[in-house]
């Protein structure tokens, strides 16, 4: 399978069982669906990547939220947020 990456966070997709509900064609990741696959919330979205991406790598709570605004602000599933 070619890889692809989440329309929601960008996190690449290289298996089935990365795709949200496990099904191929979804074009959201297992972090940003569900368990049927369907796509979480933005305010959702947005916290989990502050608190379990960006701080993580050494940033301050201001720096993660920025840093989430601006990268999803360029991914298809949140174009209508911004």
């Amino acid at each position: 399978m070619k890889g692809t990456h989440c329309e929601s966070c960008g996190m690449p997709m290289h298996k089935p069982s990365e795709h949200g509900g496990g099904l191929e064609k979804n074009p959201y990741c297992i972090f940003c669906t569900d368990e049927d696959g369907n796509l979480k919330s933005f305010k959702e979205i947005f916290g989990g990547m502050v608190e379990n991406f960006f701080i993580p790598q050494g940033m301050s709570k201001r720096e993660a939220e920025a840093a989430a605004r601006d990268l999803m602000s360029k991914m298809p599933a949140w174009k209508n947020r911004f």
